[in-house]
């Protein structure tokens, strides 16, 4: 989406990444890793799957004997969960304490490749990841952390969707539209993609999701990367923002928006074209 923060080789970032094969995740996560300690950065591995034989699997995949290098974590041991879903606030928390860990311990920042599949197999799991991703993703969006989530689609069908738009960057395909934290601002969020008629059941999911996660006040809304937006979604986002009580303004100088508020009127959404 053109942004130093979805940047998938890059230095630090948070990604969503969907997959059909464990092998095909194995691969992608071995070019992850590698990056991460070529850059002096701790790494770890959070999978559903007993040490050793998954250390032999990264090695495999193209790590070779640099797996040794990694530390491997089951997801009990890495998640703190509520009963059987996470702890988003807990563990946005924890996030933020393992990078700083790092840095104290001489590394250059920490790398965490998470397979997320098997903590998202409910709805009630799935809006608890919902949540992490978001509060994680704004926690540490000033540290030095770069993340790789996992999303097995072939298990998780649609629903994978509502998770990876959650992420700065997401791939190897596509999502419609992509909503995420900017740094360090409690009330920011950022809009990229494409909001249209095929994208506003998603649209309308994750703004239930996120904007009880926000702080009351106004929600500052930059939309310089959102390629388009339709009536009915700005209606959406409207609707959802009264329903909220608060107040949203969207950042965005593209002419074909501010044509959209200049023939509809808004209550809770108003348009800033000065970016």
């Amino acid at each position: 989406m053109g942004t130093a923060r979805a940047d998938p080789s890059g230095e630090f970032g948070h990604i969503g990444w969907q997959y059909r094969d464990r092998d095909e995740f194995l691969c992608r996560a071995a070019e992850y890793i590698a990056i991460g300690l070529n850059l002096d950065q701790r790494v770890v591995y959070v999978g559903d799957d007993e040490p050793a034989r998954l250390r032999a699997s990264l090695a495999a995949a193209g790590l070779g004997a640099a797996a040794d290098e990694v530390e491997l974590k089951t997801l009990p041991e890495h998640f703190g969960f509520r009963g059987d879903v996470v702890d988003a606030e807990s563990m946005a928390e924890r996030y933020a304490a393992a990078a700083i860990a790092a840095v104290a311990d001489g590394y250059s920042g920490l790398r965490v490749v998470i397979d997320v599949t098997p903590v998202v197999r409910t709805p009630a799991q799935r809006d608890a990841q919902s949540a992490l991703e978001f509060l994680g993703d704004r926690r540490i969006s000033t540290l030095p952390v770069a993340a790789l989530c996992g999303y097995d689609i072939s298990e998780l069908g649609d629903a994978v969707a509502g998770l990876l738009c959650l992420h700065p960057g997401a791939g190897p395909t596509s999502v419609p539209f992509q909503l995420y934290t900017q740094p360090a601002r409690r009330n920011a969020i950022a809009l990229a993609g494409n909001l249209d008629a095929a994208s506003e059941a998603l649209f309308a999911t994750t703004l239930q999701r996120i904007l009880p996660l926000l702080s009351p006040g106004t929600l500052d809304i930059d939309a310089r990367e959102l390629e388009f937006i339709g009536h009915r979604q700005l209606v959406l986002l409207d609707r959802c923002c009264a329903a909220h009580d608060r107040v949203a303004v969207l950042r965005s100088n593209r002419p074909t928006v501010q044509r959209l508020f200049d023939i509809i009127g808004f209550d809770n959404v108003r348009i800033d074209t000065a970016v």
